[in-house]
């Protein structure tokens, strides 16, 4: 970065993934809630009499065939496509089966059940109804950590784009004069600028420390920023242009004390 130039790639590049993340959360948050909406209309069904359970896909005692799936399985399934399955960013992030997806969503055990079974049994019904609750609930919990992480970067943006035009308009001066105590000035100036950007970096820090735990396939707030950034260039891309900050800062120091010694 040149010494007129403010940037923050990093932390651009960190809000566009914490938007869409946020975006695909909000989604699957509504498709979940109309998922449920759905099925609470279906109707478990009782287990006739002179057969046996076939949930999980075996076979029934009064058939040598493969039985097909009742009209409650198929109801389920069905509004599993519409919704879940259906969200805008599906094909992009996920591309599976009806059975892996809802196997990753609620178990591969239950996943398959619903997925290959052939009956809705109450037991099963019951166990989908908790499953799929719990999986909004993930998403409940997980979407105010993305908002507060898309909080936090938008601040030290705003603080870094403050520092840096300050630092650099100092820096343009400093090198358009020779006095000592012009340069003096400007390094206490600069100073105080590099004390503003160190602060932001300890609050970043002490944020990253700080937050609950937010559960969604096993994220929790320590490994929330390699949940986001893990395939960016950086893990901690507000830290990362902190420093940049400070490097260009401290070029414009060492500029004044070197012109003033």
């Amino acid at each position: 970065m040149s010494d007129t130039e403010t940037s923050q790639p990093r932390i651009e590049q960190a809000l566009d993934i914490v938007q869409r993340e946020i975006d695909c959360i909000e989604a699957e948050l509504t498709a979940l809630s109309r998922f449920r909406t759905k099925i609470v209309s279906i109707e478990p069904t009782a287990r006739a009499a002179g057969t046996v359970d076939t949930s999980a896909g075996g076979m029934s005692a009064l058939s040598s065939r493969q039985p097909k799936p009742d009209a409650s399985l198929r109801a389920v399934r069905e509004a599993y496509r519409e919704t879940v399955m259906a969200v805008p960013h599906f094909e992009a992030e996920y591309d599976d089966s009806l059975e892996a997806n809802m196997s990753t969503e609620f178990g591969p055990e239950l996943g398959t059940q619903i997925a290959t079974g052939t009956r809705l049994t109450p037991q099963l019904y019951e166990a989908l109804l908790s499953a799929s609750e719990g999986a909004r609930d993930e998403r409940e919990t997980l979407l105010p950590e993305l908002e507060r992480e898309r909080e936090s970067l938008q601040s030290v943006r705003n603080k870094l784009e403050d520092c840096e035009h300050r630092a650099a308009a100092l820096g343009s001066n400093a090198r358009r004069t020779t006095d000592p105590a012009r340069l003096d000035t400007i390094d206490d100036q600069l100073a105080d600028i590099e004390a503003a950007c160190e602060t932001a970096a300890a609050t970043r820090q002490r944020q990253l420390h700080s937050r609950s735990a937010a559960a969604l396939s096993g994220i929790d707030g320590t490994s929330l920023v390699r949940y986001l950034y893990d395939e960016c260039s950086v893990t901690c891309p507000a830290l990362a242009d902190i420093v940049a900050c400070l490097d260009m800062i401290r070029r414009h120091r060492r500029h004044c004390l070197v012109s003033t010694s």
